[in-house]
């Protein structure tokens, strides 16, 4: 695989280039071992850091996500190019258990994951500085939940949340916050809390201890002082949307007209709550309402805030059509979540739920990556491009870069025939609009009766009831 780098610029095809770092990054190469003080060093064992990592990341990539598909994909000898013991992993498993590979994931260190995560995010979807008229790159934020089973001490970490009742439910929600590339280039940052703790919390801490200088856009979730100051205080830019009342607050009991800007100094109120790092001080910007108008819908005023103060080199007509391309970050989560099955995290501890919530991700900019040199060929369209076929077309593919023996010219024409694939797998142009339908079901009776009580207590009385009987 390391012929396939030296000799890249051998090569003629004009993405050979673009292709190197998802050749490095599929192999696993340059991956230094996780420090950890044990008496059994890591090389030692069958399922060292390497494999391991990979299994995590291809997990996410196969459509089967269970432990028993990944040792079945593991005695096939699906992984034995990767290892560098003398045995290769395919003979070193005699057993269909998943036991190992379950220790093996439990073994690894969760800092050395994410490490991993950022490092791979860095190589493959990170655009250059001057993608924006800005002169930073562009960075979509977005928030949303992960369900997980109450097993081991996940619910001391992610404690579930109540029902209307005040009962505690029976699944555990965990609260993330993530960070996009520009047209759809990946995900860059993300944060995996617990459910009390807030999506603008989890966004100081994805903005202050990188200290990346970017320009973020977020909706009104991110609206607030804490998550503008934190922007600010790393050197970067924010174009937010906020709420009616809150904008009201920031022009000072003067009413704001539909395309006016206003210049404001957004300082902190007794109620903008702060973090341990970030200063308490007001943030320059100008306040801009637009008012929307789509058609078939009612139009609606929009309030948002941005600290680009250059009204001449910055129009509001841009600024809304930058924030515009926000939206795709929804249809984008929901591929990370549906597609490579991270909802529910089906794992029986915390830094296990973390683990996979990286690992899942990393599989996300693999496909994602791969899907932006696909738009690199003339005549293909990025956006049309189908997220489910290239992920299948990288995973049947990784058979081929893996065998041994096999030349570095073949594996980089692998690579660009998957790249030729994935540009040829569109998503159908539908030639009638789809109707809207009506946020409404038919009344489905329920086939049980209500529960009374908690959970627990119907248990004891059905585990009295079968012992009577």
């Amino acid at each position: 695989m390391r012929k396939l780098f030296a000799s890249a610029n051998r090569l003629s095809h004009p993405t050979d280039e673009l292709l190197a770092p998802f050749a490095r990054w599929l192999a696993l190469e340059d991956l230094p071992q996780p420090e950890r003080k044990t008496p059994r060093p890591f090389y030692r064992r069958a399922w060292c850091p390497r494999l391991t990592l990979w299994y995590l990341i291809g997990q996410r990539l196969s459509p089967h996500h269970p432990l028993a598909a990944v040792v079945a994909d593991a005695r096939r000898g699906g992984a034995d190019a990767l290892s560098r013991a003398k045995r290769p992993l395919s003979r070193c498993l005699r057993s269909s258990a998943t036991t190992a590979f379950a220790r093996a994931r439990r073994r690894l260190p969760l800092a050395w994951v994410m490490t991993r995560f950022e490092r791979l995010a860095r190589a493959l979807v990170e655009e250059p500085a001057a993608s924006s008229a800005t002169g930073l790159p562009v960075r979509l934020r977005d928030g949303s939940t992960l369900r997980l089973r109450p097993h081991g001490d996940i619910p001391r970490h992610f404690p579930p949340h109540r029902t209307a009742r005040r009962q505690r439910d029976y699944w555990c929600v965990g609260r993330t916050v993530v960070a996009f590339g520009a047209e759809r280039a990946g995900v860059l940052a993300a944060r995996l809390g617990s459910l009390p703790c807030g999506e603008q919390a989890l966004a100081v801490r994805l903005i202050l201890p990188a200290g990346a200088r970017a320009w973020y856009v977020g909706d009104r979730n991110f609206g607030v002082w804490r998550v503008v100051r934190a922007t600010a205080q790393a050197g970067g830019q924010v174009w937010v949307r906020l709420t009616g009342v809150r904008a009201g607050r920031r022009a000072e009991g003067r009413p704001l007209r539909v395309g006016e800007e206003r210049p404001v100094s957004w300082r902190p109120s007794r109620h903008d709550q702060g973090d341990r790092d970030l200063r308490r001080a007001a943030v320059t910007g100008r306040l801009v309402a637009v008012r929307v108008q789509r058609r078939g819908w009612r139009s609606e005023v929009l309030y948002r805030f941005t600290t680009l103060t250059d009204t001449a080199a910055y129009p509001p007509a841009w600024l809304a059509q930058q924030y515009g391309r926000r939206w795709r970050v929804e249809g984008d989560w929901r591929w990370v979540k549906s597609t490579l099955g991270l909802n529910p995290l089906e794992v029986k501890s915390a830094d296990l739920a973390r683990q996979e919530f990286y690992a899942g991700l990393m599989a996300y900019n693999l496909v994602r990556g791969l899907m932006r040199v696909a738009a690199r060929a003339p005549g293909v369209v990025g956006e049309r491009l189908s997220f489910t076929t290239a992920r299948v077309v990288l995973w049947g593919a990784l058979g081929v870069l893996w065998l041994n023996g096999v030349s570095a010219r073949r594996r980089g024409a692998e690579l660009r025939r998957i790249c030729e694939e994935i540009g040829r797998a569109r998503q159908p142009r539908r030639r009638k609009p789809r109707p809207s339908e009506p946020q409404a079901q038919y009344h489905v009776p329920n086939a049980f009766p209500a529960l009374c009580g908690t959970r627990a207590q119907a248990r004891r009385k059905l585990r009295q009831l079968t012992a009577k009987s």
